[in-house]
């Protein structure tokens, strides 16, 4: 029997996760801000999605664009394919080998290629396919979002990482799982550092990262360290590769880089100014900051737009809070440290999204003027606050009209779901064409709302039985109640805080929606 796997891992569940920067609405801020235009996205694909969460949501929130997606894992494309048919999206999803999917030849040309957390951990035949298919298939002006491990971050760690597999391939027992396997390797690793080798004092780093390892699910451990492949690379070589379907790096996906003075110091900041190549800069700048994990985004012939137009598309961005505005705190953890969010800019500029509606730049601009707040002011604090995750970007009314029978379907889904069984903490955004995470708790209560109960307690009741149910406590003081009765009054307080904080937020992102007939259901229209 060949082996389908090409040596990944597949005998245990990848984690459910959504990836933002997966998502095409927020594309132009970052090509903009670093000069170039964004693609009108019609065609996308997302190849190996694992359990297929952000293209499933994708695909119902964005239904102006074709979705195609490829994953070697059969389990994975059923459950995609499961999200998918629960919100009547019409995604393109195969579980065919990169050889298989790339060569089809009933693929239209994309707009967009998206690569997460796949590259470092595939075969180099498996690149030299993506790379042809990229060079064959992505439009002109397209772009490719790629997430990979980089060195030199991975300098010191990347010995444990060789050991670990090691251990797995040469002395765990047979019939071992790969988390079990995993386990057995960790439990190894532990016992050599015990012993105070010689490779821990010259690497004294390392102990208090493996610590972290240990604390992380061994499924997720077993896909991001037991595959046969596993290549972390050097920017400059991943610009190479890239350069010869024709990309060139435009920015980072993790919009908080875009902001230099938070990430490297003056001095650092002046001396990288000075090299021309930019594949050499950016390598230097992962050694400035040793950089373990990049994000980015490519482009197949960007094209350079003027000033006064890059501006002018820039105000025309629309924006909208992803957290409610008490809770976005005031400072920012940066590479030089702690950084306090300027609150002559910061504070206007919450208060003015706090409606929890979008908002173009340029309006926003605008009712900030007469406090002498600049537009390049306004893009740092959008840049950085989009990073941090705590602001999202918005489609267009046309497209969230489209979108939300949809995302209603996909979240009834979900929400019947969370009832049942923990494990998918999102729900879909018509506003965002994305995925919002919400807790299982949360959405119960959503559940309970949307359902037209009007009171916290309400809500609270079903939340109580589901967790009794299944064993579970709240907690009070970080310790579990004892009593039915001190659970419902625990749950109860969440519920009232989740009315004040949460719901105004889920329904500013159309997330929480009643049926037309209710009085409180939300009324259409900004």
């Amino acid at each position: 029997m060949s082996d389908w796997t090409s040596g990944y891992v597949a005998d245990v569940e990848y984690t459910i996760g959504y990836f933002t920067e997966l998502n095409p609405v927020r594309l132009p801020i970052g090509l903009l801000n670093a000069g170039y235009a964004p693609p009108v996205v019609k065609n996308a694909c997302e190849l190996g999605f694992g359990q297929g969460m952000s293209i499933a949501v994708h695909a119902a929130a964005q239904p102006h664009v074709n979705w195609y997606g490829d994953d070697f894992n059969p389990d994975h494309v059923l459950f995609a394919r499961w999200l998918n048919d629960s919100a009547g999206a019409s995604a393109d999803l195969t579980d065919e080998s990169f050889e298989q999917f790339c060569t089809r030849d009933d693929l239209p040309m994309f707009d967009v290629i998206g690569l997460h957390g796949i590259w470092s951990w595939i075969t180099p035949r498996n690149r030299e396919i993506i790379i042809d298919f990229i060079n064959r298939k992505l439009n002109v002006g397209g772009v490719v979002y790629c997430s990979y491990n980089v060195m030199p971050g991975w300098a010191a760690m990347a010995p444990v990482r060789e050991l670990l597999a090691m251990h797995a391939r040469m002395t765990a027992g047979k019939g071992m799982g790969s988390g079990e396997k995993m386990e057995a390797a960790l439990n190894f690793v532990t016992e050599l550092f015990d012993r105070e080798p010689a490779f821990l004092n010259a690497n004294p780093l390392v102990k208090d990262k493996f610590e972290q390892l240990k604390t992380m699910p061994r499924g997720y451990l077993s896909h991001e360290y037991m595959n046969s492949s596993w290549y972390p690379m050097y920017f400059n070589d991943i610009a190479e590769i890239f350069g010869s379907a024709k990309l060139e790096f435009a920015c980072s996906a993790s919009y908080q880089e875009a902001i230099d003075e938070i990430q490297l110091l003056p001095a650092q900041r002046a001396w990288l100014d000075t090299i021309d190549s930019e594949p050499f800069r950016e390598t230097v700048r992962n050694f400035m900051l040793n950089t373990q994990f990049r994000k980015d985004y490519w482009v197949k012939g960007g094209m350079a737009m003027p000033q006064a137009e890059r501006i002018e598309r820039i105000r025309d961005v629309r924006v909208v809070l992803l957290n409610a505005r008490d809770s976005i705190p005031e400072k920012a953890t940066a590479p030089i440290g702690e950084v306090t969010l300027v609150p002559e800019i910061y504070s206007p500029l919450l208060d003015h999204l706090a409606d929890n509606r979008p908002h173009a730049i340029r309006d926003i601009e605008i009712a900030l003027q007469a406090r002498g707040i600049q537009f390049g002011q306004i893009l740092q604090a959008v840049m950085l606050l989009s990073g941090g995750g705590h602001l999202g970007f918005a489609q267009s009314e046309a497209e969230i009209a489209a979108a939300r029978p949809r995302t209603r379907k996909l979240n009834t889904v979900l929400m019947n779901r969370s009832a049942q069984e923990e494990g998918i903490n999102y729900l879909a955004s018509p506003v965002t064409g994305g995925a919002v995470a919400i807790s299982r708790v949360d959405q119960l209560f959503l559940k309970g709302w949307m359902s037209g109960h009007p009171e916290p307690r309400q809500w609270a009741e079903p939340v109580w039985q589901v967790l009794e149910a299944s064993g579970q406590r709240a907690l009070k003081d970080g310790k579990p109640t004892e009593t039915p009765e001190e659970n419902l009054e625990v749950i109860i307080e969440a519920a009232r805080k989740f009315e004040t904080t949460l719901l105004p937020l889920f329904q500013g992102l159309e997330i929480a929606v009643r049926d037309k007939g209710s009085p409180s259901a939300r009324k259409p229209g900004r």
